[in-house]
């Protein structure tokens, strides 16, 4: 019986310590990105094979209390595929706000309301078949003009 006893303790210390492993890790996986007080989150990622088109959304959401500008860089916000090549945008949607990439626009500025998410999205053109790895998003940072933030998102 002692055997025993001391078998079952030992099996649920194991079974406790890989629990509690699993939701170490777990939690790590669900932490949000945050970035100079705006929260990135994937919403989607596709692949048109017809079109040759890949798109992704991804929601901005602003901590900062009375709202913030975003002035995000057009050309510096990049698909990335498995091998690292970068991809410019065909097109990128903030809000309401479209650009296309023939309108050569640098910026889009955004005013953000706190904690009312912004969808982006940007469709890049001539893309293969397998999902994009990350998209680079650069944007200006609220402490200091002139200085961009790029922050790489994992898809």
């Amino acid at each position: 019986m002692k055997i025993i006893a001391k078998y079952s303790a030992i099996l649920c210390a194991v079974l406790f310590v890989g629990q509690y492993a699993f939701a170490q890790v777990a939690q790590v996986e669900k932490d949000p990105l945050v970035v100079d007080e705006i929260q990135i989150d994937v919403k989607s990622v596709q692949i048109d094979a017809k079109s040759k088109t890949a798109s992704v959304e991804l929601f901005l959401t602003s901590y900062t209390r009375n709202g913030r500008e975003l002035k995000l860089n057009t050309f510096g916000t990049q698909l990335l595929d498995v091998k690292g090549t970068t991809y410019l945008f065909g097109t990128i949607t903030l809000g309401k706000i479209l650009v296309k990439l023939q309108d050569k626009q640098n910026y889009i500025n955004y005013l953000m309301q706190m904690d009312e998410p912004v969808l982006l999205k940007v469709t890049v053109p001539n893309w293969g078949k397998v999902k994009p790895k990350e998209i680079i998003v650069v944007f200006e940072d609220s402490e200091e003009e002139g200085h961009y933030i790029e922050t790489a998102v994992q898809l």
